[in-house]
């Protein structure tokens, strides 16, 4: 047969992952990447230009017809996945007036806090998420307050994909994974709440047509053909958010599977049905946005540490290791995880808290630090980085805890974790995780991630794939299963006893302690701090 090509783009916080997928050769011919800037003007804020979203888009397809390993006339649809919630004010011209205001700025914390006090029940019965400044509403009421004169202007709200395929279509569309960041999005009737959006004065004009996911948006118009050097029949889906796309592609369906997304931090998620109001749960400590299957919502614990925690090691004392591997033509890492396992389990008394860089779920606080608790005269670097290894699985397992409490789950419930991402490399690493658990742990062995959600996602509104299930199946490269060692988990059970009271009892002590190295001088405060972001 004729061969087809599906390609994915994954608009992430640093850059743009995109892929060529060959229904032909059942395998990815081609992919690129392409960074462009976070934008920092103020202290917590973060932006994106989002005309370098755009160019890395052009650049990412120039890159993907190079090669010349598939002809431009077999590209048959493509899907976009991005980074959420995302704030970007389109003007009558359809062109942006402002930059994108990014999941990662936190300007909003005050209009979180006070939509929260006002408005927090009446939301909560459309779209339970716990409000946080990251969200559009906060962003919302922040640019109404702050900014009026381009509120007042706008046209449009988008995010950072659907501005792409308002860019490749002409239309103004939202999937409903991410539709689910807008509190004014009902849930359970999976559209807009023209009540809510009333009481709130938020005009639904303003905001994109819902769609699900795998749905056929248009063609790319003749103006974005021209451009980007495609044929004009090529299909466009709606597309979903990066998080929904990365459990997509790990094949996460129903209620007992578990995805681990581990990288520079690292996130785990499971699907809770929301087809009911009186049977929907979730939790405050947690991340809640909506799944590629609209009936679904995800329960989702993110951390800000795992694999960088393990690279602050390297750069902090690991630099005979790194020569070493230099020398043995080895990764440093693999070294580095070969250490650990000469450490005995628990680290001879030895808890890390991986706070490196603030955490998220479940404190949510910016002040928190990283902490070595157990030290003695004879600890050793060896047993430090086990400690730090477990830290990060500790961290990982109280999110577990949290996500299968709101899934109202015991572990030995749930069918096992599908694991991506770097540290996933580690034999090691997974082994202890697993142990850690108690819950099987399986590698993925595709590393393209949320792009071949996209891929996935592209085939079904293309027809290949009759649904997402079929096209999740047919995508997933499933590696090694890491079983849990029941003695082992008792061991690690000691340790994390008391990284749980270490966290409880330094709670108060990570803001304390930033106030008083800010009247030296030394450090800033951050603006959101664990009391603006726990329930009231």
């Amino acid at each position: 047969m004729d061969d087809k090509i599906l390609m994915g783009f994954d608009f992430g916080t640093n850059g743009v992952k995109a892929v060529a997928y060959s229904v032909k050769q059942e395998k990815v011919v081609m992919s690129a990447y392409k960074s462009y800037p976070v934008v920092t003007p103020y202290k917590n804020q973060a932006e994106h230009i989002p005309k370098e979203w755009w160019n890395a888009f052009v650049w990412c397809i120039g890159k993907l017809l190079a090669e010349n390993t598939f002809q431009k006339d077999q590209v048959s649809a493509l899907c976009v996945s991005s980074h959420t919630p995302t704030l970007t004010p389109i003007g009558e011209d359809g062109e942006p007036l402002m930059n994108g205001m990014i999941w990662a700025d936190g300007r909003a914390v005050s209009e979180s806090l006070e939509l929260r006090r006002d408005y927090g029940e009446e939301i909560a019965l459309v779209n339970p998420a716990f409000i946080r400044p990251y969200h559009i509403i906060s962003k919302l009421f922040w640019l109404k307050k702050h900014k009026k004169d381009i509120y007042d202007r706008a046209v449009m709200f988008l995010d950072c994909s659907n501005y792409i395929t308002y860019r490749l279509t002409s239309r103004f569309t939202i999937d409903r994974s991410m539709a689910t960041n807008y509190h004014f999005y009902n849930i359970f009737e999976k559209k807009w709440d023209s009540g809510l959006a009333e009481k709130l004065q938020i005009d639904l004009e303003c905001f994109p047509e819902v769609c699900d996911c795998n749905e056929v948006i248009g063609c790319i118009t003749e103006e974005a053909a021209q451009e980007l050097g495609l044929p004009k029949h090529i299909l466009v889906a709606a597309g979903a958010s990066d998080t929904a796309m990365a459990a997509l592609s790990a094949g996460i369906f129903n209620t007992n599977q578990m995805a681990y997304s581990c990288g520079t931090g690292s996130s785990v998620v499971m699907l809770r049905e929301c087809t009911e109001r009186e049977t929907y749960k979730t939790d405050d400590r947690l991340i809640t946005i909506g799944y590629a299957d609209k009936d679904y919502m995800m329960n989702i614990g993110v951390m800000s540490n795992t694999g960088g925690a393990f690279k602050w090691m390297k750069e902090a004392v690991c630099d005979m290791e790194t020569l070493c591997a230099v020398t043995l033509h080895k990764d440093v890492f693999t070294v580095m995880s070969d250490y650990v396992t000469e450490a005995p389990i628990g680290a001879n008394g030895i808890v890390f808290l991986p706070y490196l860089a603030g955490e998220l779920s479940p404190i949510y606080n910016p002040n928190a630090r990283g902490v070595f608790f157990g030290l003695s005269g004879t600890s050793t670097k060896k047993e430090m980085l086990r400690a730090v290894m477990e830290g990060t699985c500790y961290a990982v397992r109280q999110n577990v805890d949290i996500v299968l409490d709101a899934q109202e789950m015991k572990p030995d419930a749930v069918e096992g974790i599908v694991a991506t991402g770097g540290p996933c490399k580690s034999s090691a690493w997974m082994q202890m995780l697993s142990d850690i658990l108690g819950i099987p742990v399986t590698i993925q062995e595709n590393t393209e991630g949320a792009a071949i959600g996209d891929v996935v996602v592209a085939g079904c509104a293309a027809g290949i794939f009759s649904n997402l299930k079929e096209g999740a199946e047919k995508m997933k490269t499933i590696g090694r299963t890491y079983l849990p060692d029941p003695e082992n988990q008792r061991q690690y059970e000691i340790n994390y006893k008391t990284y749980c009271e270490l966290q409880k009892c330094l709670l108060p002590c990570f803001d304390s302690h930033m106030l008083r190295q800010k009247s030296r001088g030394t450090y800033q405060l951050e603006e959101e701090t664990y009391e603006d972001c726990v329930h009231r």
